[in-house]
């Protein structure tokens, strides 16, 4: 793992009239980050959606609706897991996950299913200027994401 993410399993509350999911838990993180803006984002099949690096905003990401393969990537110079990748699979019916990344972890994703919905929590505004996009070859990132 990469320190400072987690993978939060989500718990539903069921009933017959169908079920209750929460998804965003703060205090599961810590109770000094707050989000400041939850968005949605539709993603084609077969798409890359990498690399990108945040300076001082954290992410919590839910898939509404997909399958989606996911690295993450350590580039923090003063952690104990700079350099460490973590790759995983998220599945929107039986592998309900929250995944949470601090600033300094860069993210990326391919899309597996034809319609795949992510809900994003950020502990910012988006900021174009606060955000980095880190350009490795093609080939790279489909590696990673193998």
């Amino acid at each position: 793992m990469i320190f400072g993410v987690k993978l939060i399993t989500i718990k539903s509350n069921k009933d017959k009239r169908g079920f209750f999911r929460e998804i965003f838990r703060p205090d599961e993180i810590s109770h000094k980050i707050n989000i400041k803006q939850i968005s949605h984002s539709f993603i084609k099949k077969n798409i890359i959606k990498a690399w990108h690096i945040h300076k001082k905003q954290f992410q919590w990401n839910y898939l509404l609706k997909g399958k989606i393969i996911v690295t993450l990537l350590d580039l923090r110079r003063n952690s104990k897991t700079y350099r460490n990748t973590k790759t995983f699979e998220v599945l929107d019916n039986n592998n309900k996950i929250v995944y949470f990344f601090p600033p300094g972890v860069a993210h990326g994703y391919i899309t597996k299913n034809d319609e795949n919905h992510m809900i994003y929590g950020t502990s910012g505004y988006y900021n174009p200027k606060e955000e980095y996009k880190l350009k490795p070859s093609r080939i790279e990132i489909i590696n990673y994401f193998k």
